[in-house]
């Protein structure tokens, strides 16, 4: 057993004050980030503008596999090595503040290779394009680890939903803002092809940054952590240690594989409604808009489940919104704007729902000194979820889209009925605790 080593000081950190400041640079990087991602959405802003370069539905997977909504490739690949790293450090944020500064001025490239190439060559922009996906989502791994372990001891559990569910519920508010914007740019025939998407990146370039100068201002409180870092070997023999005693750790990884399936659909329902539905491009910004609404109102919901009733029925309500999703596009008519509305006002649904129950699901299951040990290893188990939107365009390339919507149903449907097996972590701390 490893001795731990203790904080400095945490009084300053445990202040009413500490906390205060906290939630709101947490809160504002939240609004910030999710408006300004927005108008680079991997769902719908990114699938129409590779459309212009290629009629690839594998191309158009890849893009949502590294960027993807439910979680990027590139983000999974760094986490069990950082977190090694992080496991006897007291202070976690300078590798944070690295991270996603390289992160904000991914976008700012892509802008820019967006203006240069975009008219003279579209293998380069599409190259460009991927690179700095990748090197967006992989330092996004490399500051995940910290980012939660910081807010997992800066905010009490009974916190958590509320926080996460203001940083969805007004950053949402910004990006149906950004949806409407979005269309006004994209439907604007004065803005022409390629200086439309130049400009939508470098939004999601502004927004993104202001949010990192938030989350860069928050102050990392201090908590015992190990007193020695452990061989990377030992380390994973303690992760396969923890898959192996923690059963209900073993069923939250399932199920969240299974619901994940909704990511082998998510970049194809805009192709689906602008290819087969004839959906103008101009409503590509609406149904945006519709999506950020979806979660919106959702977090008023997800934020009061979390907190006071349980982070279980967080997984299992957004995960039965997200199987009615691949329902309604399977039995969708021609041209049913209104539906298509619906479809991704419960995307944004069951994906504000998902973050919310996995983020504090996970939270509320690790102890503090080997939180970056379950949020890295929890990130590695659910690797598939990662390359399902790559699937999903083979799926398209090779079958069809009622064959995708279908299979995603099935992964859907399955991670709901298996959901019942989880329990509540919070209550199993609190019954341990009676029990000592």
């Amino acid at each position: 057993m490893r001795r731990t080593k203790g904080p400095r000081s945490n009084r300053e950190m445990s202040s009413g004050n500490a906390l205060k400041w906290n939630f709101a640079m947490g809160l504002i990087h939240g609004i910030f980030f999710t408006g300004g991602q927005a108008f680079s959405n991997p769902d719908t802003i990114i699938p129409v503008f590779l459309s212009h370069f290629t009629d690839s539905k594998i191309l158009i997977g890849l893009s949502s596999t590294l960027l993807g909504t439910l979680g990027g490739i590139g983000s999974v690949l760094p986490q069990l090595f950082v977190a090694r790293r992080l496991e006897n450090k007291s202070h976690k944020k300078p590798l944070l503040t690295f991270a996603i500064t390289i992160r904000a001025l991914s976008w700012g490239a892509v802008a820019l290779t967006t203006y240069f190439f975009a008219c003279r060559s579209a293998s380069l922009t599409v190259s460009f394009l991927f690179f700095f996906l990748i090197v967006f989502t992989f330092m996004g791994g490399i500051a995940a680890v910290s980012f939660y372990d910081i807010w997992g001891k800066s905010l009490p559990s009974q916190l958590r939903g509320r926080f996460f569910g203001h940083r969805q519920l007004w950053g949402g508010v910004l990006a149906i803002g950004s949806g409407f914007v979005a269309k006004l740019i994209l439907g604007n025939s004065k803005i022409v092809f390629p200086l439309n998407f130049v400009l939508l990146f470098l939004l999601t370039f502004t927004f993104v940054s202001l949010s990192y100068v938030a989350l860069g201002s928050v102050k990392e409180p201090v908590e015992k952590v190990y007193e020695r870092q452990l061989s990377f070997k030992d380390f994973l023999r303690k992760a396969f240690r923890i898959i192996g005693e923690d059963r209900n750790y073993r069923w939250f990884i399932i199920v969240q594989i299974l619901a994940g399936g909704a990511a082998l659909s998510l970049p194809f329902y805009v192709l689906y409604a602008r290819e087969v539905r004839e959906i103008e491009l101009e409503t590509v910004g609406l149904l945006l808009s519709a999506q950020m609404l979806g979660r919106v109102l959702s977090n008023i919901l997800w934020a009061h489940l979390s907190d006071f009733v349980g982070n279980k029925r967080v997984i299992q309500i957004s995960t039965f919104a997200g199987l009615t999703v691949p329902l309604i596009a399977l039995f969708t008519g021609s041209q049913n704007r209104t539906a298509f509305l619906v479809l991704f006002v419960l995307v944004g649904f069951f994906v504000s729902g998902r973050l919310i129950g996995k983020t504090n699901y996970l939270l509320d299951t690790a102890s503090s000194k080997d939180r970056p040990t379950y949020i890295s290893l929890t990130a590695t188990l659910t690797f598939p979820v990662s390359l399902y939107p790559l699937i999903g365009g083979l799926i398209v390339q090779h079958g069809s889209y009622k064959v995708l919507f279908a299979t995603t149903l099935v992964f859907m449907v399955a991670g709901f009925l298996l959901s019942a097996r989880l329990s509540e972590p919070r209550k199993e701390k609190s019954a341990a605790e009676k029990n000592q």
